[in-house]
């Protein structure tokens, strides 16, 4: 009997790992990026950083190229918006900023920062005329503060086939981190409704932490990106969950598709990534530990490859240095996520890691 093929679901290779030397992309403190595509050119956003003698809430970078010759940082967003806790560490300490264009509108910016008033994390939308900003905030309060969430963080936008434009995020309560998807009005500076759970912290290895959500399509299916554990553990990954719609259950992979054995323990904690379309490829941007006080950021290639429904797969032992439960050797893995091993090219071909805009 023929087994009909399943698209869009992502594992790693059995036994592949990002070969030394990996290098980031860049070197400088630069957490929980994200990287905009316009025109041709990428701009680099991430937490809150120094500069010399300067904080920079929203650091932004340029670059024709993804791998390198990145220009000097400026601030996208000099000015805090009225609602933040000027009094928090790094003036303000703004996390997770994620920028997205909006046709003739300019951009948006969405972030986490500290409330003043509610004395938790929340998310704030800014915007801008450029993608380098000045971004100044939409509204004199947060975007998303919910009560009840001991935080709001970790703010992602995504719009879906249909032009439905959503915002994925990471609350706690009691302990325990939920990712949730809201829908968002037609120019992105409102909640509408209520917000969905789109997956738990259920996972012994994920120790109550999911976060850092990101979304792309493949084949059909929406495949949703995050990470898990704590950012400074030692144990911090990213992973992957699928599902044929938003509305359905998001299946998680059963391991771990990127963590610190993967990059061959050269850098540890690699986690808030965020993912990149471009017309022929798509990319997975994320920070790793470079050393104890740097996150930079790293690059690498997003490849899939279906394999047939049903196709045996070999049994694999529990690796506990890997944290990879042991496989069904009849459970199909009908996805391959290949990351690149020279972070200057693709997994396969040697193409360079540019947009195809340009």
């Amino acid at each position: 009997m023929t087994v009909p093929a399943v698209a869009a679901v992502v594992a790693m290779t059995t036994g592949a790992v990002l070969r030394p030397p990996v290098e980031p992309s860049i070197p400088h403190d630069f957490a929980d990026p994200t990287v905009l595509s316009v025109g041709g050119t990428y701009y680099a956003y991430s937490t809150a950083s120094r500069y010399g003698a300067e904080t920079f809430h929203v650091p932004v970078q340029r670059s024709r190229r993804l791998t390198a010759e990145w220009s000097h940082a400026r601030d996208a967003m000099p000015e805090l918006p009225a609602w933040v806790d000027k009094t928090a560490a790094g003036d303000g300490s703004v996390w997770a900023p994620a920028v997205t264009a909006r046709g003739d509108d300019g951009y948006l910016l969405y972030f986490t920062a500290r409330s003043a008033s509610r004395h938790v994390q929340c998310i704030g939308v800014a915007q801008a005329w450029a993608p380098e900003g000045p971004f100044h905030s939409t509204g004199s309060q947060p975007l998303v503060c919910q009560p009840g969430d001991a935080d709001d963080i970790d703010p992602k936008p995504f719009t879906d086939t249909d032009g439905t434009h959503y915002l994925l995020y990471s609350a706690s309560r009691e302990g325990n981190a939920t990712i949730w998807l809201q829908r968002l009005n037609a120019d992105g500076t409102a909640t509408i409704g209520h917000r969905r759970a789109v997956i738990r912290a259920d996972r012994a290895d994920e120790d109550h932490t999911v976060e850092a959500p990101a979304i792309l399509r493949h084949g059909g299916k929406y495949v949703l990106f995050y990470s898990g554990n704590a950012y400074n553990s030692g144990r911090y990954f990213i992973n992957y969950a699928t599902a044929d719609a938003l509305c359905d259950e998001f299946v998680k992979h059963q391991g771990e598709l990127l963590n610190q054995h993967t990059l061959h323990d050269a850098y540890q904690n690699p986690g808030g990534q965020d993912v990149l379309h471009t017309h022929r490829h798509d990319f997975l941007v994320f920070h790793a530990y470079t050393i104890p006080t740097r996150r930079a950021m790293f690059v690498a290639a997003i490849r899939f490859a279906t394999v047939q429904v049903g196709a045996p797969m070999p049994a694999r032992r529990y690796d506990h240095r890997h944290h990879s439960p042991e496989a069904d050797p009849l459970q199909p893995e009908v996805e391959q996520l290949h990351i690149a091993k020279d972070f200057d090219s693709l997994a396969a071909g040697g193409e360079p890691l540019v947009d195809e805009q340009q």
